[in-house]
Parts: C-alpha cells; sequence; structure tokens
C-alpha cells in the first residue's frame, strides 16, 4: 500500500507543470465551459 502510495505522488508530481499542464487546463477550461453551457439551457427551459 505505502509502494502505491508513494508511485502515485511521484506520477502527480512528475505531471505538474510543462506542456501536461497547458493540456490538463484546456480540458478543465472545457468541461467547465460544459458545465455553464448545460445550466444556462437549464435555467431558459425552466423559465
Amino acid at each position: 500500500m505505502a509502494v502505491f502510495f508513494v508511485g502515485l505522488i511521484v506520477t502527480i508530481v512528475k505531471t505538474q507543470g510543462g506542456a501536461n499542464k497547458a493540456k490538463e487546463d484546456a480540458a478543465v477550461d472545457a468541461a467547465i465551459a460544459r458545465t455553464e453551457a448545460v445550466r444556462q439551457t437549464t435555467k431558459t427551459s425552466d423559465a
């Protein structure tokens, strides 16, 4: 269990920043935009 945890932490630290950060930020921004679009659609259809 400890080995798994250490491996997880190492993987998280290695994937922070760099080119991966831009891709991850873009993915999060797209997910937030989709969520906001669904909320807007739900609000306008409920009114």
